[in-house]
Parts: C-alpha cells; structure tokens; sequence
C-alpha cells in the first residue's frame, strides 16, 4: 500500500470534522469503513495521527506534523484541479465574506486593485465555513471576524492579515430610556431580552457570553437567529436588544451604543490561498480601504473613534485593544 491523494483527504476531513463519525458523514462512507482506513493509513506513515475519546478526535504532535504537510500538498493540488483557463489567467478571484457593510466596498476596491479579474462574492453566518472554503481551495479569498481567546491561528493552507480590529457595540429600541445615554455598561442590559446568533464556529457569540459572565450576568437569550432583518425588526418593536458591529446603523427606531470600557471586540481578517501571495498587500490595501470608508460613514463608529483619538482605519488596534 502506497501513500495517496485520497488518503490526505481523509486525514483532512477527520482533523476538520473533529470526529471520525463526522468525518464519514461528509465522505459518504461508513463510520466502520473509515476507522479501518484510517488505522491503515496510520501504520503506513508509522504512527498515531489522532488521539480518540468519548468527545471526538486530536490530533497527535505527530498527527500535526502530518496534517500541516498534508494541507499544503492538498492545496496545490485543488488549485491545479479547480484551475481553468480565467483562474490560470489571473482573471478569477472566488471570494467570501461575513454579514458586514465592508463587503460591496471591499468588492469594488479588489475590482479596481485587481482590473483583470473576475470577482464572484459568497456570503456566509458561519465564518468557520468561510476559512474551511479557502483552505480547501473552493475560495481564493475571505473576510472573516474572530474575537478575544478565540483567534484564528496562522495555517500553512492559507494566508492572512488583519484588516482591523474594533469594538462591538449595542443595539437598542430608540424608545428605551437607555437609548438616550452616550454609552452603556454591560451590566445595564442583564435584565432585557436578547438576540443572540447561532455560533459562527469563530468565537461568536461564545465571546458576548464570557463578557456577559465577567459583568455579572447571563443574557436572557429569548431569540436566536441569522437574519439581519428580522433582528432589526425585533429591536426596533422593542422586543429586543442586540450586540452588534460598530458600522451597524440607526434608524428611527433603532440606537447603536457603545459599551463603556469596551468589554467586547472583534477583528477583522483577510485569508488569502497561497496561489495568492504575490497579490496579498493589494488585497490587503483594499480591504482596509474599503474599511475606512465604511467606518466614516457610521454616525456611532466616527464618535467612538473620536472620543478616543483613533484614527479610521487604523488596522492595527484602532486605538483600542489589539488582540
């Protein structure tokens, strides 16, 4: 038995799925089936690749030598697979993003930084999908968000810069006596009704949680959802309230707060496949650029920046904390 493509992909798709039952799930096979290739793939290389427990997989130090490798040679790989024509020509770049108001800038600005590309846009709410899509290839850049203890590491399957690092801000019902305040403290909200997201897979709303923990209190998560809409909706009844990013924008019926102290940041990350590189400061340019625009519209974001002499764009803190 020799050493094959497909087995790194195994190796892939059980190290990305966390669980050799996951893992089989996303392959079309069985769990058995699986377990048994993956104990001959392992004799093969000479080794425990995974650790097994009640709670899934991990990798063994060995395993992450092994899978760090394995990742590289995967990507090269699905760039010659996936290339055409346009892709070899420099004229296609797939790229993703998160809900933000960044993304139709970001997308004019990598047009003009790119002129000869052909630029397709894929959104997602689970920003892990996201950086999994570039890894694998399937995307040729993303905009993605973690958050304090749960930062996206560097990963030879990618690259990546940060584009900025800011505050997270609240929304609240305009007709909320709160709503009148230049800022809130955390705790101010514990006894009001929250919209709280789905996991993204990223630290998200895992941070809101630890921050509401540290102040005292745990959020009365009475609506979990995705939709940008509905959640507008909800606040602006009165229904709710929501954290939020700090471009998010008022309305009549809808006050964006900061928090004092600032007890909750993001930041905000450019992941780029390696075929790439050579293009990384001009996609990394664009995406600040595209940023800064953004954050000078926003009514809540230029106050903030100005009470603390930050400067808009400023990717490297923006005057706050970096993570």
């Amino acid at each position: 038995m020799q050493l094959e493509l497909r087995h790194l992909r195994t190796l892939r798709a059980i190290a990305d799925q966390g669980s050799v039952t996951k893992a089989a799930a996303a392959l079309g096979v069985s769990q058995p089936a699986l377990t048994a290739q993956l104990r001959r793939i392992e004799r093969l290389l000479g080794g425990a690749v995974f650790t097994r427990d009640h709670r899934g997989v991990a990798a063994t130090a060995f395993g992450e030598f092994v899978l760090a490798r394995a990742r590289v040679v995967l990507a090269g790989v699905d760039d010659l697979l996936a290339a055409g024509p346009d892709e070899l020509a420099g004229k296609q770049i797939r790229a993703g993003s998160f809900e933000h108001p960044v993304v139709v800038p970001l997308v004019d600005r990598l047009a003009a930084a790119l002129p000869e590309a052909r630029i397709t846009l894929q959104t997602e709410h689970f920003v892990r999908v996201l950086v999994d899509m570039v890894a694998n290839g399937r995307l040729d850049v993303a905009l993605v968000a973690d958050y304090p203890d749960h930062e996206l590491r560097p990963n030879p399957s990618f690259g990546m810069g940060v584009v900025a690092v800011e505050p997270v801000f609240v929304a609240v019902p305009a007709s909320h006596p709160l709503a009148v305040r230049e800022e809130l403290e955390l705790a101010d909200l514990a006894s009001e009704p929250w919209v709280v997201p789905p996991s993204d897979g990223m630290g998200w709303p895992e941070h809101l949680l630890e921050a509401c923990e540290r102040a005292g209190f745990a959020p009365r998560a009475r609506y979990q959802l995705v939709e940008a809409g509905v959640r507008r909706e909800l606040i602006g009844s009165g229904h709710a309230v929501s954290a939020c990013q700090a471009h998010y924008e008022p309305g009549e019926r809808v006050a964006v707060l900061p928090l004092r102290g600032d007890p909750l940041w993001m930041r905000q990350v450019l992941i780029w496949r390696p075929s790439l590189a050579a293009h990384a400061p001009a996609l990394l340019e664009a995406a600040r650029a595209a940023h800064a625009s953004v954050a000078r519209r926003s009514p809540a974001y230029a106050a903030w920046l100005g009470s603390r002499g930050g400067q808009v764009g400023e990717h490297d803190g923006l005057g706050g904390r970096p993570l």
